[in-house]
C-alpha cells in the first residue's frame, strides 16, 4: 500500500476489515484492506508479482497537523493531539460516515519538564506518546476475539487501579504514556460527573510518572483470573511493575504496589508475553523474565525501589519496532521486528527454563558446532581477503590510470609550444637536449644528451618510456629510411627529479646535419595490471591497444650545435675538403659525370655573411651590453650557446672552431654602418661572417644562423617603435643583381641539358661564382 506521506502509526478496526494509518502530514487515513493483500489470497496466489495499492486522498477521515497518536476501541476512535501546551484527548464514533461525530474531549496541561531530569533528546519527536487500551477480564472484546493483542487485567487489580465504576460496567480504560513521563488514564464508558459548580470533571487522572519518556505499556504474568501485573517501560530503562496486594492478617484492605526496576537502555521499543519482556536497545535485543523479577520484589518486600536487572541477549541488533510475541506449537517464541534499515525480521527463540537460562547443547554437539562455525569463519575470511586484494588491485590500477591521464593532459596542453622551449620557460614536464662531442676508440662522435625533468606534481610510475626519434633533414641518395628511434624505460621519476640519457647522432651512413629530434613519453597499458590479476579478455585488449604516447618537445641539431670550440679532432676525423671537392661532390649527387679536377686549382677560404639590424637584436634578445664589442660578443655567444643566455661562454667577437667534418671555421660578429640604405640616416647593423675552406661547413653554418634568426623573429613580439624608411634605389640594385645571377644559372643549366661538353673546371667556376655572389652582398634583416 502506498500513502501520500510517511506512516507513523497503524491500527486495525475491530472487525479487521479496515486499516487506520496516521501519516507524517497529519492525515488519519481509513481504508478497506484490499483483497489482494489479505492472508487468504496470499496463500492461494504464490506468484512473486506484487501489486501496489495506492490509498486515495478521500480516505482521510481526520486532518490535524498536531495529531500525535490514536487507537480504535470498540468502534470508538480515540486521538491524542497537542496544541499550545495542552494535550487533548478526542473521542469520535468510528467513521461510518463523514464528517466524524465527536463524542467527548478531555484536556491535560503539559508538564514543565525543567524540574525533571528529562533531556532535550527525550522530548524529541523520536519519543511520541503511547496510547494503550486495558480491558477488564470478562469484557466482550476479550471474550469475542480471544486475542493476545488485547491487553487485559484480572478484575481485582483492574478495580484497584481504575475504580469501581469502570469495573462494574466493564469499561475499557485508555492509558497514555506522555513524553514527560506521566502515565494518564481514563475510562471509556463511565459517565462524566459534574463538579461542585456544575462544570464537567475531567476523568483523566495521572496514575504514575516515570520521569522519562514512556515507550511501552502492557500486562503480563497470568494468574487464575488473568494477567496480574501492569508493566510500563521508560526510554532510559526504567521498568514499572504494578501488582495487587492481598488482604493482610491484620484486616487491612487490599492495595496495589509500584515496583520500579532498571534495565539497560536506551529502550526503543518493547513487547511482553505471559512471563517475558522483550525490548531493544538498538545495539541488541534483550529478553527479561518478569516472574523472577516479581518474586524477588515480593521476597524483599521493597516498594518503589530502583533495582538493576540483568537480561539475556538475543543477538539481534538495530531493531526499532517489535510486535507479538506469539507462541507456536513447538513452544518457541516468535517475534516480528523491523530493523533500522527497514527490513522485516522474524525472530524465533526457544523457551528457557524457569530460572531464565537458555538450554545448552550437549558438549559433543557444541564442540562440532564450534568447529563448523570456525571453519565457516575461516572460509569467509579467505574469500573476504581475496576480494579485498582484488579490490585493492583495481583501486591501484585506477589510481595509475588517473595519473597517466593527468600526465597526458599536461603534455597535450603544452604540445607545440616551441616558444616556451626556446626562450627557457619551464614546463611541468620537459625534455631538453644538448649536443656534445665524445671520444670512443680514438674516434670523435657527436652525441645528444637529453634531460627529462619532472617539475609537475605527478609521479611518473613504472610503465613510462622516454622515446627519442632522430630524423635527418638532408635529402641525400642514401638517406631514405634513416630515421632511428631510441627507447628508455624507467621505473619511477618523482616530482623534481631528472633523467639523463645519451644517444649517438651519427648513423651507419655517417653524420648528416641538420637532424630533427622528436621526444615523447609512451605508457604501456599492460603496466596498469599485474600479470596474475589480468584476465584473458583484458590481456587481449591491452595487446591490441598497445600503449599511449604524448609528445614532449621537438629539437633541431644543426652545424652550430656541432661546432667544437676547443680541443682538436682525432686524425681519423679530419678531412681536407677544398672548394673543388665540395662542388664535385655536389655534381655527383645531381647525377652529372665529370672528369677529374685540375690539380693546379688552389683552394681558398669561402666567406658568407648575414646582416641583421642592431636595434632588432637588442630588442629580441635579453642583451644588457651597451658597447659595440660587448653586443657582438653576446650575439656570438647566443649563436653557439643558445641555452646559456646570460652565462657567456664566448669572450671575443671572433671564434675559431672545428666543423663536424673536421675543417677549421671562423665566426666573427662586427657592427657596421650602412649610410645609403635608409632615408632616415645611417643604419647600424651587425654583420655575422662565416669563413672556412669547406663548402659543406659554410653552407651548414649559414643555414643554422638563418634558422636561429627565423625562430627568434617568429616567437618574439616586435617592440620596435617605428618602421625604417628604405631607399628604393638600393632595393632596385639588389633585385637587379639577383636577376642577373639567376639568368647565368639558367644559361649553365641549358647548356648542360643540350649535351654541351663542359669541363669540370668551367662548371665549378660558374657555380662557385654564383654561390659567392649570392652571399657576398646579402640583404639586411630589419
Amino acid at each position: 500500500m502506498q500513502f501520500d506521506a510517511s506512516v507513523i502509526h497503524l491500527a486495525l478496526s475491530d472487525d479487521k476489515h479496515r486499516l487506520y494509518a496516521l501519516c507524517l502530514n497529519g492525515g488519519l487515513y481509513c481504508t478497506l484492506i484490499p483483497p489482494q493483500i489479505s492472508s487468504s489470497s496470499v496463500l492461494v496466489n504464490k506468484s512473486s508479482d506484487r501489486v501496489l495499492y495506492t490509498v486515495p486522498d478521500d480516505s482521510i477521515v481526520l486532518k490535524n497537523a498536531s495529531l500525535q497518536a490514536f487507537t480504535v476501541v470498540e468502534k470508538i476512535l480515540v486521538t491524542l493531539s497537542i496544541h499550545k501546551s495542552v494535550w487533548s484527548f478526542d473521542l469520535y464514533e468510528e467513521p461510518g460516515s463523514r464528517p466524524l461525530h465527536k463524542l467527548a474531549c478531555f484536556q491535560v496541561v503539559t508538564l514543565n519538564t525543567c524540574c525533571l531530569s528529562i533531556t532535550e533528546k527525550d522530548k524529541s519527536v523520536s519519543s511520541p506518546p503511547v496510547l494503550t487500551c486495558i480491558y477488564p477480564e470478562g469484557s466482550t472484546s476479550v471474550s469475542t476475539h480471544k486475542s493476545d493483542l488485547l491487553p487485559y487485567l484480572e478484575p481485582h487489580l483492574f478495580r484497584l487501579l481504575f475504580g469501581v465504576d469502570a469495573s462494574l460496567v466493564n469499561s475499557p480504560v485508555i492509558l497514555c504514556g506522555l513524553p514527560d513521563g506521566r502515565i494518564c488514564c481514563f475510562p471509556l464508558r463511565v459517565p462524566i460527573l459534574a463538579g461542585p459548580r456544575g462544570e464537567q470533571r475531567s476523568p483523566v487522572r495521572v496514575l504514575q510518572s516515570l520521569e522519562q519518556p514512556v515507550v511501552f505499556i502492557g500486562t503480563c504474568i497470568s494468574g487464575e483470573h488473568g494477567p496480574q501485573c501492569l508493566v510500563a517501560v521508560g526510554q532510559r530503562g526504567k521498568l514499572l511493575m504494578v501488582k495487587s496486594k492481598q488482604t493482610s492478617l491484620e484486616g487491612k484492605k487490599a492495595d496495589y504496589s509500584f515496583n520500579e526496576h532498571s534495565v539497560r537502555g536506551p529502550v526503543l521499543c518493547a513487547c511482553v508475553d505471559d512471563k517475558w519482556l522483550y525490548y531493544s536497545s538498538l545495539n541488541d535485543l534483550h529478553a527479561l523474565q518478569l516472574t523472577t523479577t516479581s518474586s524477588s520484589s515480593e521476597a524483599t518486600g521493597t516498594e518503589s525501589q530502583l533495582l538493576a536487572l540483568t537480561s539475556d541477549s538475543l543477538g539481534v541488533c538495530r531493531v526499532i519496532a517489535l510486535a507479538g510475541p506469539y507462541t507456536n506449537s513447538t513452544g518457541s517464541v516468535q517475534l516480528l521486528a523491523v530493523s533500522l534499515s527497514g527490513r522485516l525480521l522474524c525472530v524465533n527463540l526457544p523457551r528457557g527454563s524457569e530460572n531464565g537460562n537458555v538450554p545448552r547443547l550437549p558438549s559433543s554437539l557444541a564442540g562440532q558446532r564450534v568447529k563448523d562455525l570456525l571453519a565457516s569463519i575461516a572460509n569467509i575470511w579467505e574469500r573476504a581477503e581475496s576480494l579485498k586484494h582484488k579490490l585493492q588491485e583495481k583501486n591501484d590500477s585506477l589510481k595509475r590510470l588517473n595519473q597517466v591521464i593527468n600526465v597526458c593532459s599536461l603534455l597535450l596542453d603544452n604540445h607545440g609550444n616551441e616558444k616556451a622551449c626556446d626562450v627557457g620557460t619551464k614546463l611541468p614536464i620537459s625534455c631538453r637536449g644538448v649536443a656534445r662531442w665524445s671520444s670512443l676508440l680514438q674516434r670523435d662522435l657527436l652525441t645528444l644528451t637529453c634531460v627529462l625533468e619532472n617539475s609537475s606534481g605527478c609521479t611518473l610510475e613504472h610503465g613510462w618510456t622516454l622515446c627519442i626519434q632522430v630524423h635527418p633533414l638532408s635529402k641525400g641518395p642514401n638517406m631514405e629510411g634513416s630515421s632511428r628511434t631510441y627507447s628508455f624505460p624507467f621505473k619511477k621519476l618523482d616530482s623534481g627529479q631528472k633523467l639523463d640519457v645519451t644517444i649517438p647522432l651519427e648513423s651507419t651512413d655517417g653524420l648528416s646535419l641538420p637532424v630533427k629530434v622528436y621526444c615523447s613519453l609512451a605508457f604501456s597499458l599492460s603496466a596498469l595490471f599485474s600479470p596474475e590479476a589480468c584476465s584473458p579478455g583484458v590481456s587481449q585488449l591491452l595487446t591490441e591497444t598497445g600503449s599511449i604516447s604524448a609528445p614532449l618537445s621537438t629539437l633541431t641539431v644543426d652545424w652550430l650545435d656541432a661546432l667544437r670550440l676547443e680541443g682538436s679532432f682525432s686524425h681519423g676525423n679530419i678531412r681536407h675538403s677544398t672548394v673543388t671537392d665540395g662542388i664535385q661532390a655536389f655534381l655527383h649527387s645531381r647525377g652529372v659525370l665529370t672528369k677529374d679536377s685540375d690539380t693546379t686549382t688552389k683552394p681558398g677560404p669561402i666567406t658568407v655573411m648575414v646582416r641583421v639590424s642592431s636595434e632588432l637584436l637588442k630588442t629580441k634578445l635579453p642583451l644588457s651590453a651597451t658597447r659595440s664589442q660587448e653586443t657582438c660578443v653576446s650575439v656570438l655567444d647566443w649563436l653557439v650557446s643558445p641555452e646559456a643566455i646570460g652565462q657567456p661562454s664566448v669572450q671575443s667577437p671572433v671564434i675559431c672552431a672545428y666543423s663536424p667534418d673536421g675543417c677549421s671555421v671562423k665566426l666573427l660578429v662586427k657592427e657596421v654602418t650602412l649610410g645609403d640604405f635608409c632615408s632616415d640616416g645611417p643604419l647600424e647593423v651587425l654583420e655575422i661572417r662565416v669563413e672556412s675552406t669547406s663548402v659543406a661547413a659554410v653552407c651548414g653554418l649559414h643555414h643554422a644562423i638563418l634558422r636561429r634568426l627565423q625562430v627568434l623573429l617568429r616567437d618574439s613580439a616586435l617592440k620596435c617603435g617605428h618602421t625604417k624608411q628604405l631607399k628604393a634605389q638600393s632595393l632596385f640594385e639588389a633585385v637587379r643583381h639577383v636577376e642577373s645571377l639567376f639568368k647565368d644559372l639558367l644559361d649553365a643549366q641549358n647548356q648542360a641539358a643540350l649535351g654541351g661538353t663542359m669541363k669540370m673546371k668551367k662548371n665549378s667556376e660558374i657555380l662557385f661564382r654564383i654561390f659567392l655572389q649570392l652571399r657576398a652582398n646579402p640583404l639586411v634583416i630589419l
